[in-house]
């Protein structure tokens, strides 16, 4: 008898691990679709006939990255897109220069403009589906569009690139400063003749006026001009001021986002905003370097031409998570860039006080010499370095899918509702997102009589805005709750998510040899992976056994 039930006992283990596989890859097929978006990318050619475009005016809120995106989505659905801006030289020639790194203004509302800019797969593939002649552009601007290797040392340590995972070759993306990328950015949306339905205006949105017929929408925006102030008639109002998120009191003034009653998680327009401050700081310095200068430095002979030179991430946070970069953004350029949480150091203002940063950080590896060889060289041409120094402000989220009497015709995209961690490079990533969510929407509209906006219209959009980008709040969360110095939400303890950043901080040390692992955490810095992709039944069994075995 016993004989008999053994086999099947045996049985048990391999079925049960058949199972978990299974509702694994179909978890992921789910998530993918549901917050990564990569499905929804080719749908972005998609639009409206000319004569079936929603009437009236589309007004975008703000002129940077989220609103240059917002605006090229709406030019799909809208008979008229308005982008309206403060700063009027953006518009001008100077504003949408080829040689965007060359630039002799910059944008005063941008407090990163000369920083370091990364920019995912992800971002790069969904950009080259809005603009057909992107790569032609990108060209024209002397900026690098190469496979992606960021080339991450963890502690000194080189993370396993999987190149066997993608068998013709990387992802590929673009390598280039925020000035640069919004310079590039400008130029193709305010391209009358690829998108003749977009204007650009000078002026200050300062309120926004409900339907007097119809309180549920809204009728007309006021804006500053130089000339004085006018009124203006929309369809859609777009929120993409920034941290500023001048939307919110605009909505505060006209008295929306309240209820008599809260119920499903919902709450009052003034409880939306949460944040926490990880304390983070970063310098990055500029160097103007000539093509002659450039072959003389020791670049390793795998990475003459590529975008990504060296990134060191320290594992140790006790003192603050430390970052180092060496980068080709575009033109004629070489970035340095350190980022760090907590005060105890402060951000290299020069190139002495920058090796001096290099030399301090703690390596398992030692950080090659040819690292210390080039910052050496750099001083020939330190006349010519551009400092940016930034402290970035605490990291919020404003929660406007529990919103509740919200205006049905308008959205909020970009900073204006979600900060993250820059060091993390997803913030243009997000601003994407956010217009990508738009776009799903609108089409939904599509069957609407009228070519109007349905009265759902705002609640399915912050709806569809929480899938495609809550996942980036809750991993910068994750990760800065592993930084003693971050002031966590009010109600929460830095302890949270801990047993999960120590499977995370397993799975990097897996991945410095493991095939597997290294491709999910190279999908995960390039904005391709799926939620569940760390907990792969193959990985989390890897991880456990590496751990057992490492304590035994």
């Amino acid at each position: 008898m016993a004989a008999s039930i053994l086999p099947g006992r045996l049985l048990i283990l391999p079925a049960a691990y058949i199972f978990l596989l299974i509702s694994w890859r179909a978890l992921r097929h789910y998530l993918l679709v549901k917050t990564n978006g990569c499905s929804n990318l080719p749908l972005l050619q998609n639009g409206r006939n000319p004569k079936e475009k929603i009437r009236g005016t589309a007004v975008v809120c703000g002129g940077s990255v989220a609103g240059l995106l917002t605006a090229r989505v709406c030019h799909n659905h809208f008979e008229r897109v308005l982008i309206i801006e403060p700063e009027a030289w953006v518009a001008s020639e100077e504003g949408r220069k080829i040689k965007g790194w060359d630039q002799k203004l910059q944008r005063s509302r941008v407090a990163q403009y000369n920083s370091l800019h990364a920019c995912q797969c992800f971002l790069f593939a969904g950009l080259k589906t809005l603009f057909p002649d992107l790569e032609e552009q990108c060209r024209a601007s002397d900026i690098k569009i190469v496979p992606s290797n960021p080339r991450f040392n963890l502690s000194g340590v080189l993370l396993r690139i999987p190149f066997s995972a993608y068998k013709s070759g990387l992802p590929k993306t673009m390598y280039l400063g925020r000035s640069g990328f919004e310079t590039l950015l400008r130029r193709l949306v305010l391209d009358r003749a690829s998108f003749p339905n977009i204007e650009f205006m000078t002026g200050t949105v300062t309120d926004v006026l409900p339907d007097p017929a119809n309180r549920s929408r809204l009728n007309k925006v006021v804006v500053r001009t130089e000339s004085g102030v006018d009124e203006l008639e929309v369809t859609l109002v777009a929120d993409c001021t920034g941290p500023t998120r001048a939307g919110m009191k605009w909505l505060e003034r006209s008295g929306y986002g309240y209820s008599p009653a809260y119920s499903g998680g919902k709450l009052p327009l003034d409880q939306l905003k949460i944040s926490f401050d990880q304390k983070l700081r970063y310098s990055s310095i500029m160097f103007r370097i000539t093509p002659e200068f450039h072959d003389r430095l020791p670049f390793p002979a795998d990475m003459k031409n590529t975008g990504s030179i060296y990134t060191f991430l320290d594992e140790e946070v006790e003192k603050g998570r430390t970052l180092f970069a060496l980068t080709r953004p575009d033109g004629n350029q070489l970035l340095a860039f350190t980022g760090h949480h907590g005060t105890v150091q402060s951000p290299p203002q020069n190139l002495t006080e920058l090796k001096e940063y290099v030399r301090a950080l703690r390596a398992v590896e030692p950080i090659p010499d040819w690292v210390f060889e080039i910052l050496d060289m750099l001083q020939e041409v330190e006349n010519t370095a551009v400092v940016a120094i930034v402290k970035i402000p605490p990291t919020s989220y404003v929660q406007y899918h529990r919103g509740t009497n919200l205006p049905s015709n308008w959205v909020a995209l970009g900073d204006s509702t979600m900060t993250l961690n820059p060091l993390f490079s997803e913030g243009c990533t997000k601003a994407f997102k956010g217009a990508l969510a738009l776009h799903n929407v609108l089409c939904d509209t599509l069957a609407t009589p009228g070519n109007t906006l349905p009265s759902t219209f705002s609640t399915k959009f912050f709806a569809e805005h929480f899938d495609k980008t809550d996942l980036a709040w809750q991993n910068t969360k994750l990760m800065d709750y592993g930084v003693p110095m971050t002031v966590p939400l009010p109600g929460e303890s830095l302890s949270s998510g801990e047993y999960l950043r120590w499977y995370i901080t397993k799975l990097q040390h897996l991945a410095i040899n493991d095939d597997h692992a290294a491709l999910v955490l190279y999908n995960s810095a390039m904005g391709l992976a799926s939620p569940v992709d760390a907990f792969h039944p193959n990985l989390v069994l890897k991880v456990f056994w590496r751990a057992l075995w490492g304590g035994i």
